[in-house]
C-alpha cells in the first residue's frame, strides 16, 4: 500500500510586530487547508513577528520603533511564550482535524526570561510538539535570537519529518543530519527578501537550493517562504516542494500571497535511496578529521 501525504504550503504576507492580526490569518488558513484535507500545513518564518528590523544592516524601523532598545522590547512582546494562545489555537486545530501544522515563530525561551528564538514549531494530534531553533543565525537575528543546539526529527504518523529555517539551507549538515536521523520530509520556511525597487537575480534560487538539499539525502524538500513588503525589502515567495529525486513537484512561480498544495508518495524516499545507493555510500570515516573544528591558534 503506498503511503502518501497531503501538503498546503501557506505563502503569505506578514505584518511587523502584530501577532494579533497575523495570528488570526494562519487560523483561518490552517482550518481552510485542514478541512480540504491536508495531512501537513506549513508556515513561513516568524510569521508571528514579522522579520527582525532593521531588516539589513544600516536600514531603518518600518515598524515605528524609535531604537534598537524599543524595537527589542516591542518583538519580546510580540513573540510567542510556549503555551500563549496562538499555539494553543493551532493546536486545537492540529487536535480537531487530525493533521500537523509546521510554523515558523518568534518564540521566548520557556526557562530563561529575555531569550528569543527564531523558531520552527511543529504541532499535531495529540498534543504532539517540537521545536527546532535556527542553528545559523543571519545578520541582525543575531542581535535578538539565541542559536538552537539540536536538529529534532519527528513521526508524523505518514513519515518521519524534520525542521529547518532560512539560512540554514546553505549549511548541507543540516540536512544531512536530519536524514540520517530518519526524515523522509525536510520543511524549511524562510523570509527572504530583496529590495523592492530591484528585479530578482535569479528566479530559479529557491529551485536550485531545494533540488540540492532533497537529491543529496533523498528526502522530500519543503521550501515555504513568505511575501508582501517590510520597509524597503520585497518577500520573494516562490514557495515550492522537491521530490526526493531533487526533481520539482509542484512550486508557486511567483511572489504573491497563496497557497500550495500537492500530494507526497512518501515510497519515493526509498525508491530513490535504493536506487542511488545515496546514503548507503557515504563513508564518514573520512569526513570525520575535516568535520572536526581546527583548534584555535
Amino acid at each position: 500500500m503506498n503511503r502518501s501525504l497531503d501538503v498546503s504550503l501557506a505563502q503569505l504576507d506578514v505584518a511587523p510586530l502584530a501577532p494579533a492580526e497575523n495570528g488570526a490569518r494562519m487560523l483561518e488558513i490552517a482550518t481552510a487547508e485542514a478541512r480540504a484535507g491536508a495531512g501537513l500545513i506549513v508556515f513561513p518564518e516568524l510569521c508571528n513577528t514579522g522579520y527582525v528590523e532593521p531588516l539589513a544592516p544600516g536600514q531603518g524601523y518600518p515598524s515605528g520603533s524609535a531604537s534598537h532598545a524599543d524595537y527589542a522590547r516591542r518583538l519580546h512582546a510580540a513573540a510567542a511564550a510556549p503555551d500563549d494562545d496562538l499555539i494553543q489555537a493551532l493546536a486545537a486545530q492540529a487536535e480537531r482535524y487530525r493533521c500537523h501544522l509546521v510554523a515558523g515563530l518568534a518564540m521566548r525561551s520557556a526557562s530563561r526570561p529575555g531569550v528569543l528564538y527564531n523558531a520552527s514549531l511543529l504541532l499535531g494530534p495529540d498534543g504532539q510538539r517540537a521545536c527546532y531553533a535556527k542553528a545559523h543565525l543571519w545578520h541582525n537575528e543575531k542581535l535578538f535570537f539565541s542559536p538552537g543546539r539540536s536538529l529534532p526529527v519527528s513521526d508524523i504518523g505518514a513519515a518521519r519529518l524534520g525542521m529547518q529555517v532560512c539560512y540554514d539551507i546553505r549549511f548541507p549538515e543540516i540536512t544531512r543530519c536530519l536524514a540520517l536521523a530518519g526524515a523522509e520530509l525536510v520543511t524549511n520556511v524562510w523570509a527572504s527578501f530583496r529590495h523592492a525597487e530591484e528585479p530578482v537575480e535569479d528566479d530559479g534560487l529557491f529551485r536550485h537550493r531545494a533540488y540540492t538539499r532533497a537529491q543529496e539525502n533523498g528526502v522530500f524538500f519543503l521550501s515555504c517562504n513568505r511575501v508582501g513588503r517590510q520597509g524597503d525589502m520585497r518577500f520573494m515567495g516562490r514557495s515550492l516542494v522537491a521530490r526526493p529525486d531533487g526533481r520539482i513537484l509542484a512550486a508557486l512561480d511567483h511572489e504573491k500571497p497563496g497557497v500550495l498544495r500537492t500530494s507526497l508518495d512518501l515510497d519515493e524516499v526509498a525508491t530513490y535511496r535504493m536506487s542511488t545507493g545515496i546514503l548507503n555510500d557515504r563513508r564518514p570515516e573520512l569526513y570525520r578529521p575535516l568535520a572536526d573544528p581546527e583548534p584555535l591558534p
